[in-house]
């Protein structure tokens, strides 16, 4: 866990994939326990509240409140759409681009989403646009790196729509990938852009170059959040 940008509002951190976002029955060390525990040795205010999540073998931005006040805020800010979350992901094959919509449901006992065809109860509508930066083949496999912008933010959003159109996030298993090279889905939570009581604050990742399959890539990193 790396902190990134902090305020008197916000801490922003870099969580580890395979780190919870927060405390769980497994009792692994998770995102907002280390968060407050950097704090406290910075001899800070140490207090902090969940205002959204990142799926556990993701990698990538949080954000952490600071007050209930900050929380409220934000909260306020993403239910209106102005909290600006891009996502860079490397999925299997050939993606198309442009705006994915789909009908997601929540298997609670999978712990697994599905695409479906049609609204019904437990259902919810998830929306993404994705952006195709680049196309590699290795080893007689194609793969497409993708700059993804959420419009909704749905469980498991990305990969599984990804994963109904056949180009499943290298390495998720979970959604019918079979790299065995990668431990984690290639999927890391890159950028987030929000204004908050007048302030505009942005915060960027740089792509992992020196890791798979990240480095299959080269990229003018300007032009990834285009």
């Amino acid at each position: 866990m790396r902190i990134v940008y902090k305020n008197r509002h916000v801490v922003i951190i870099d969580k580890p994939a395979g780190m919870p976002a927060q405390s769980d029955p497994t009792g692994d060390s998770d995102a907002m326990t280390e968060t407050e525990r950097a704090l406290r040795e910075a001899k800070e205010p140490a207090s902090l509240w969940l205002v959204h999540r990142l799926d556990r073998p993701v990698r990538g931005l949080m954000v952490f409140a600071r007050s209930k006040s900050a929380a409220a805020e934000i909260s306020r800010i993403i239910t209106e759409g102005g909290f600006d979350k891009r996502y860079l992901a490397v999925c299997r094959g050939c993606a198309d681009g442009g705006l994915y919509r789909d009908f997601l449901y929540k298997d609670a006992k999978q712990n697994k989403a599905f695409v479906v065809d049609r609204k019904r109860a437990g259902v919810k509508e998830a929306e993404l646009y994705a952006f195709p930066v680049s196309y590699t083949e290795k080893a007689g496999k194609g793969m497409t790196l993708l700059s993804v912008k959420l419009i909704t933010g749905r469980f498991h959003q990305i990969r599984v729509q990804l994963a109904s159109r056949k180009t499943p996030l290298i390495g998720d298993k979970k959604y019918g990938d079979t790299d065995k090279d990668s431990r984690f889905p290639a999927l890391i939570s890159a950028r987030i852009s929000f204004t908050l009581f007048g302030s505009d604050i942005s915060v960027s990742l740089p792509m992992p170059k020196d890791e798979y399959p990240w480095g299959f890539f080269e990229v003018n990193e300007n032009e990834l959040f285009e």
